[in-house]
């Protein structure tokens, strides 16, 4: 992440000379520091209409113009404007170089995600977002025991409850179904599988500094569960800066978090550790006496280490250790009579990985990169009275080469990992299984022009149950100027069928039925992309972006509707394809201390099943999002005024209605530093929207311990506040 902070603006002595009869202004702009032209730098005369853009070399030029006092304005996007006074004689030109300082700017500037090398955000051919460290640190505040709100609050994103009782949920991109997002940790596939319900909640993002999300298709990369995008929460690393960050959070819902991060640097080597303490008590928002919020106790600690053989050969190890205990379901007092037995969920989770990534810089233009991990999860729970006992080991190894020759970057690399599922639920060891994957990739970055460049890549997996896939992927950026890219591309994906999807989440498991006589699931897709940044009116710092996306989804695995019915979930290939087709715009403004983010997202998915076609369910339309923040660096204070807005969605399995409602959620934050103390305190959901003022979220006997529970399309917690204290040295 850099930031560069502007205390003035540079103009070297400007040349003047008289060249043509017309009176008129010429130069280049460029960037104080590196001396670079700055291209698509907007100048304007102030009080006229007169104005141009610098090209690609910086140069401009303006007129003619009448003789007299002229104000010219020069501004580009991450510069501190600069305004000239020059007097214009009958007849004369103006030659001027200009020298713009860098001003501070909050834009993450590297990336490793949509191509696997480290690339500037703006060079990458392949449409890569990036949530820098600011905006981690602003949900931090809000939720620091989970990443949960730091993604359901970005466009065209989604984080999708899948059982109302633990409070478990997923990641929805682009409309699909969570189990379609590849969630990694530093590069590395960390949750999925059975870890996929609860990952997301155990994530602490204390000691994140950046997180980045590759929408689409990108299995060619990544492997099979990449179909509809991949999140990748990139760490602090261990020494890089030193740093000590503690935060104690409590909440009006008796939840309460306590979490520390060190980093410190030894010589060349480093070390780093994260560890939090996590509790929330079950909570019953309407008095209903089912918990509209499950009880949970959470600890995480997770050690890093680097130690550097050279300046070229670095090694880094981590292990993170998650242990939780959950309840959900019934309240101890539910009200009314009946059975002494009411309906309960207990999970114990246990989960231990670790990791290590070796790096070995061989030359200039040639590096070697080496990750190994291994994970294991334990999932021990009781849905009622029905039992979900599991472990899921998970092997991983990734090998890549990359190698510059003249405008080409290439990569080639190997990667083998193998998933194994063991159900030992009584009655249900079927449903185990063991999937290997070995896979060779290949990626090719290609530098046409100044303007042109392009990523072109194949992978090949040996699936050992299910056969051998070849995933192709292509993306073309065009660059005009430094203020506007274009992107367009596309690629395809598989998906090895498993039992966690979203139905049998819901319902704990209960009943599910082993796979027989299923496919994998195969996708393609497209997006078409434009960004462009700009000042407007010479006081605004715009950042606009556009996309349009395709997705098609063959042979996804749904759950069969009779069974659903039967409260038995068979899973099987749907006949026809899903298909998620739509766009979002997201815009950012800067004026002085503020900051106005904007998203807006459009999906129409549906699914095609025995000729018949439907919208897929808990699918908003339309949404849209408004952040208004506040920020003085100086006295450290910090506001933030949060709107958003989610369109009505389809509903299955909802004995009271088939479209949900659409709704408001407002947030209020306030932060204050007093040096390395700040004191911080959330107003979340101010309005108290929650799906309990519309419908009950489950029917059946609470008390007898006979109940079913209804698919989440809106917020069950209401309204939370949440106050605390940050100790932060750096």
């Amino acid at each position: 992440m850099l930031k560069i902070l502007s205390l003035s603006v540079l103009l070297l002595p400007a040349t003047l000379s008289s060249r043509a009869q017309t009176a008129r202004i010429e130069g280049v702009v460029l960037d104080s520091a590196s001396l670079q032209p700055l291209a698509g730098a907007n100048i304007s005369l102030l009080r006229t209409t007169i104005g141009t853009t610098s090209d690609i070399t910086g140069a401009f030029s303006i007129g003619p113009l009448t003789s007299g006092s002229h104000v010219l304005r020069i501004g580009s996007v991450g510069y501190a404007p600069a305004e000239i006074t020059l007097d214009v004689n009958p007849g004369e030109s103006l030659s001027l170089r200009i020298l713009l300082q860098p001003e501070h700017i909050e834009t993450p500037v590297v990336v490793v995600t949509g191509t696997r090398t480290v690339r500037s955000i703006d060079d990458v051919p392949v449409r890569v977002e990036a949530i820098p460290e600011e905006e981690i640190e602003e949900k931090l505040l809000m939720t620091p025991s989970n990443v949960a709100m730091l993604l359901n609050e970005s466009t065209g994103m989604r984080v999708q409850t899948t059982s109302a009782a633990s409070s478990t949920a997923n990641l929805r991109i682009q409309g699909l179904s969570g189990r379609y997002t590849q969630i990694m940790n530093d590069g590395i596939p960390s949750l999925g599988g059975l870890s996929a319900g609860f990952g997301l909640m155990q994530l602490i993002p204390l000691d994140l500094r950046q997180v980045e999300v590759l929408k689409g298709a990108t299995s060619t990369l990544y492997g099979a569960d990449a179909i509809g995008g991949v999140v990748n929460f990139l760490p602090k690393l261990p020494g890089d800066p030193p740093e000590l960050s503690l935060l104690l959070n409590g909440t009006t819902q008796e939840g309460f978090d306590l979490s520390g991060f060190y980093s410190g640097a030894f010589d060349d080597d480093g070390v780093s550790l994260l560890a939090s303490h996590n509790r929330q008590s079950r909570f019953d928002v309407d008095d209903d006496g089912f918990a509209d919020v499950a009880e949970f106790t959470r600890t995480t600690a997770t050690p890093r280490i680097r130690y550097r053989f050279s300046e070229d050969v670095v090694l880094r190890f981590a292990a993170g250790i998650v242990d939780e205990s959950r309840v959900g379901g019934a309240m101890d007092d539910v009200p009314g009579t009946g059975s002494s037995s009411p309906y309960r969920e207990t999970i114990d989770t246990k989960r231990f990985d670790a990791s290590s990534l070796f790096s070995w810089q061989i030359s200039p233009d040639q590096s070697l990169g080496v990750k190994l991990a291994w994970l294991r999860s334990e999932r021990d729970a009781l849905y009622g009275s029905t039992v979900f006992n599991a472990t899921q080991l998970v092997s991983f190894a990734d090998v890549q080469y990359t190698f510059e020759l003249t405008d080409h970057s290439l990569l080639v690399g190997s990667a083998f990992r193998v998933d194994d599922f063991d159900d030992r639920t009584p009655g249900f060891s079927a449903r185990s299984y063991r999937y290997g994957v070995p896979s060779l990739f290949v990626q090719d970055e290609i530098r046409f022009s100044e303007m042109v460049s392009a990523v072109a890549g194949g992978r090949i997996d040996f699936h050992n149950t299910f056969g051998t896939f070849v995933v192709p992927r292509f993306s073309v950026m065009y660059r005009p100027t430094s203020s506007l890219t274009v992107r367009l591309g596309g690629g395809t994906g598989y998906r090895a069928p498993t039992i966690f999807v979203e139905e049998a989440e819901e319902i704990g498991f209960r009943n599910v039925r082993p796979l027989s006589n299923v496919s994998p699931e195969l996708a393609q897709s497209a997006s078409l992309d434009m960004n462009w940044r700009g000042v407007a009116a010479g006081l605004f710092t715009i950042d606009f972006n556009t996309a349009l996306f395709l997705t098609n989804l063959d042979d996804a695995l749904i759950a069969d509707e009779d069974s659903l019915e039967a409260e038995v979930v068979s899973l099987r290939n749907a006949t026809g394809p899903t298909k998620s087709i739509g766009t979002e715009i997201s815009v950012r403004l800067t004026y002085k201390e503020f900051k106005l983010l904007l998203g807006y997202t459009y999906i129409y998915a549906t699914q095609e099943d025995n000729l018949l076609s439907h919208e897929v369910a808990l699918n908003p339309r339309h949404s849209f999002g408004a952040i208004l923040i506040w920020e003085n660096h100086e006295e450290q204070i910090k506001a933030g005024l949060e709107n958003y807005w989610t369109g009505r969605q389809r509903l299955e399995r909802n004995p009271f209605r088939t479209v949900s409602p659409s709704y408001w959620i407002t947030g209020f934050l306030v932060e204050k530093g007093f040096g390395a103390i700040r004191l911080f305190i959330n107003f979340e959901n101010i309005f108290d929207t929650r799906q309990t003022r519309f419908d009950p979220v489950f029917v059946g006997d609470l008390s007898a311990g006979n109940i079913r529970t209804l698919p989440v399309y809106a917020p069950l917690e209401g309204r939370v506040i949440n106050a605390g204290i940050r100790y932060v040295l750096r």
